[in-house]
């Protein structure tokens, strides 16, 4: 999927803001710095979560809950034992979409440590260092943090 695709996937989902954030290779296709990537991940809580749940049926994982829309789009309510609202609320927009900064996004393929995550995580150590990610991304994506939101209802 290209970044179009990724945003009127976004769009089609219609999660009301502050309830949800990508994650994954899908936030470093909204910054441009990857062109295509396999699948968006979501993370979403309260309405958020309720409204995904309205447009597919809910498959349980090993730890989490998921709802697929279409192949390509995961919405997830929960993050393989992360804080989800510590997610969504530290989002940062890009271009209008909440996504995980690219420190989270790092640490996060950095603790899993798939082979399919090797060539993003060289990219982000380049483009994060160890001191923080630049104000735009490569594509010249606007950056600035989301504001908070309600917390998600356990």
């Amino acid at each position: 999927m290209n970044r179009e695709e990724a945003v009127q996937r976004l769009r089609a989902l219609g999660l009301p803001s502050g309830t949800y954030v990508v994650h994954g290779s899908g936030a470093l296709l909204l910054r441009g710095v990857v062109e295509h990537a396999a699948d968006v991940d979501v993370l979403a809580r309260g309405d958020g979560w309720h409204r995904a749940c309205s447009l597919a049926p809910v498959q349980r994982g090993e730890r989490d809950a998921a709802v697929r829309p279409w192949p390509d789009v995961e919405v997830w309510d929960g993050w393989l034992g992360d804080d989800v609202d510590a997610l969504i609320d530290g989002a940062e927009l890009v271009d209008g979409w909440p996504c995980v900064p690219l420190q989270e996004v790092l640490a996060f393929k950095e603790r899993l440590g798939r082979p399919k995550d090797r060539a993003h995580i060289v990219l982000l150590r380049t483009l994060v260092g160890r001191t923080g990610a630049p104000e735009t991304g490569p594509a010249g994506r606007s950056r600035q943090p989301a504001a908070p939101a309600g917390r998600r209802r356990r």
